[in-house]
């Protein structure tokens, strides 16, 4: 007779040795950790190393111009998404918040991206004295820009239609206000949120080639980027270059769609709301590689129950000292 506590281990073993979408998985992982990695480190470095050194059109030098631009716009799309769900929520909640909010932020979104450079350079510059830093931030404000408001319109459209049947059904299970929205009202907007994630990704590429070029009184820096190198090659009138840095941002937009937005889509269906069914189900080469994994999903699998923990949390709610998104009688 077989040895329970031996068929434990070697379940374990097994568990734990990688199959061959472990290593695919492993190798998109390890390669964006690296790549972020290289993006921060080249953005600690002094000022004068940018200011003295030149943006190059040799073509060699695009894939690293390409993730120097992506990690702007991917860091802008972070923040984006913090000041959607806490702009949206109060807006959405608050009818007295409403009537200030809405009007501003479509204000906000009237005004051209470079009226927010001419102003909040020198703020951010001031942040990180003498550091590429500070230029960078610059550069992710500019690009945030572009990006936030009709994801903040997005979600605080989702928050307004949320069906009174779901509100009625997170009362009965007494939902909190922390639970209601990592449970409802996040998932409601998902689909309608990744679409506009997207959009706001393709329509930062129009402002890249602003952003990356920062004036500071009488000196001009220029961020190493897709942007400054497409700006180079127009000033220098290279069409070949120019050509070059259109390719460059084809496959990096592809690179991002599948392995970013295409598997987000496909996630998000799930949430959808709807009384027929759709007649194409979105698909995700990556997210099913990701689904076979053994290897990943076995490690990753304490977090990710750590992480529901955190979402069945009811946590103590009065709209006297927190914010409208947590307090459960704000509606």
């Amino acid at each position: 007779m077989n040895n329970p506590s031996h068929l434990s281990l070697g379940n374990m073993a097994r568990a734990l040795v990688p199959n061959r979408w472990d290593i695919v998985a492993l190798l998109v992982i390890m390669g964006g950790l690296a790549m972020a990695s290289v993006g921060l480190h080249q953005a600690q470095v002094p000022l004068e190393t940018i200011q003295q050194a030149t943006v190059t059109l040799d073509p060699s030098s695009l894939p690293g111009y390409a993730l120097r631009s992506t990690l702007r716009m991917l860091g802008a799309m972070v923040g984006s998404l913090v000041f959607t769900f806490i702009y949206g929520s109060l807006a959405a909640k608050s009818r007295h918040l409403e009537l200030v909010l809405i009007p501003i932020l479509d204000i906000l979104q009237s005004v051209p991206v470079l009226g927010y450079i001419s102003f909040t350079v020198v703020f951010f510059m001031s942040l990180f004295p003498g550091q590429v830093l500070g230029a960078e931030l610059a550069c992710m404000f500019a690009i945030w820009t572009s990006q936030v408001w009709n994801m903040t319109f997005s979600f605080y459209q989702s928050l307004r239609t949320l069906p009174l049947d779901l509100v009625e059904t997170s009362r009965s299970f007494r939902f909190s206000a922390w639970q209601r929205f990592w449970r409802l009202e996040v998932p409601f907007s998902m689909p309608g949120l990744i679409w506009n994630m997207m959009m706001s990704m393709s329509g930062s590429w129009f402002f890249v080639v602003a952003s990356e070029a920062i004036t500071v009184g009488v000196n001009k820096i220029t961020l190493p980027g897709i942007g400054a190198y497409v700006a180079t090659a127009i000033q220098e009138k290279n069409l070949t270059a120019v050509g070059w840095g259109l390719v460059s941002m084809t496959v990096v937009i592809l690179l991002y769609d599948q392995l970013l937005f295409r598997p987000l889509v496909a996630w998000s269906d799930k949430f959808r709301s709807e009384l027929t069914a759709g007649q194409l189900v979105p698909k995700s080469f990556f997210l099913d590689v990701i689904h076979r994994t053994r290897f990943l999903g076995n490690i990753t699998r304490p977090f990710s129950r750590a992480f529901r923990a955190t979402l069945r949390l009811r946590l103590p709610a009065t709209p006297a000292n927190l914010p409208l998104f947590l307090c459960r009688n704000c509606w």
